[in-house]
């Protein structure tokens, strides 16, 4: 079996002697090394790599879309990693964080008195970003005003400082991202149609983790090994504690098995991860469902497995823990060794 993985490089710098940004909601990044990957045998992955490396070689808008937690920034990095950009400038900009108030100043920068508080010029980070690539992040949240503001910047590739009159040229390239419904939003009225039609030159969807479970088991191993301190043991999972993970939707996405992992390291008293050690969010379908299952259901399952419970457990999708729990809770432990047949 064959297991995909890319390096990804996360991107940390000084701005290159430029005015740090101080919001803290954005990030100006210059390539070093790292151990980040994207890991995965799904066919969705080897879509995404396929993906990121036509991307890369154009300098076309990109769109990339799925649920939080899906590696929508992890896949925008990688992107100007492969392109002629990548010695340059990547400037990450999350369009939830930064106020509405500011986001303008954020972008196109200012010279000094042009309004209270600006007491020496800044660059935005559209300067910031030179000729490398500026990645908008959870661009559906942006309001109409802002989202105005973008598609005339898209469109004539400039920008203005607050308080000036200079008009400055915009070479970097444009990533954008959301989680959102586009389509859906400009039949609402919330998302502008010019805008989705501009940023829709070239367009990806990441599937959730639900839809490419047989990534889960690479992805943890990749996170033990990831988190794993210096000089310590490195920790492996239980077969029936993967079973668990494997059952559940993650509505979370690849960020909530991170989680989920990194705290079951912390709980576990071993190096061995066990049932115990897995807390999984219990307003889940996935809870609701184990919650729901019926006695009938219960023993149609074991009718259908000849009362093996090994057989049932698995066939539900359960753990042997969770699946005893079913049966103390239904009052069928007796029934099992009444009708067990080898």
């Amino acid at each position: 079996m064959r297991i995909f993985s890319l390096k990804i490089v996360p991107i940390l710098s000084k701005n290159d002697g430029f005015d740090d940004i101080k919001s803290g909601k954005s990030k100006v990044n210059n390539p070093v090394s790292s151990d980040t990957e994207i890991v995965g045998i799904s066919l969705g992955i080897k879509r995404k790599l396929r993906f990121i490396h036509k991307a890369a070689k154009s300098d076309k808008s990109v769109l990339i879309l799925g649920e939080t937690g899906t590696g929508k920034d992890l896949t925008a990095k990688k992107i100007h990693e492969l392109s002629d950009r990548k010695n340059r400038p990547f400037v990450a900009i999350n369009c939830t964080d930064i106020p509405e108030d500011l986001f303008e100043a954020e972008l196109f920068g200012y010279v000094r008195g042009s309004f209270t508080g600006a007491v020496k010029d800044k660059l935005g980070l559209l300067e910031v970003a030179k000729n490398g690539t500026i990645f908008f992040d959870e661009i559906g949240d942006l309001s109409l005003h802002l989202q105005a503001k973008i598609l005339r910047m898209i469109e004539k590739r400039e920008l203005r400082r607050i308080g000036e009159t200079t008009v400055r040229k915009i070479y970097a390239r444009f990533i954008f991202a959301t989680n959102k419904n586009l389509q859906e939003e400009v039949k609402a009225g919330r998302f502008r149609k010019d805008l989705y039609y501009r940023i829709n030159v070239i367009k990806f969807y990441i599937p959730p983790l639900k839809e490419r479970k047989e990534d889960i088991p690479l992805l943890v191993n990749h996170i033990l090994r990831k988190d794993r301190e210096e000089g310590e043991p490195r920790k492996v999972i239980y077969k029936e504690t993967m079973k668990i993970l494997m059952a559940y939707d993650f509505p979370g996405n690849i960020r909530e098995l991170e989680n989920i992992v990194e705290r079951a390291c912390i709980l576990s008293e071993g190096n061995i991860l066990t049932e115990k050690d897995i807390k999984l969010d219990c307003d889940s379908k996935y809870c609701r469902k184990t919650m729901n299952i019926t006695p009938e259901q219960l023993r149609k399952t074991l009718e259908n497995c000849r009362w093996n419970k090994t057989r049932a457990a698995s066939k539900m999708g359960k753990s042997r823990r969770q699946f005893y729990r079913l049966l103390e809770k239904h009052k069928m432990s007796d029934c099992i060794k009444r009708n067990y047949h080898l």
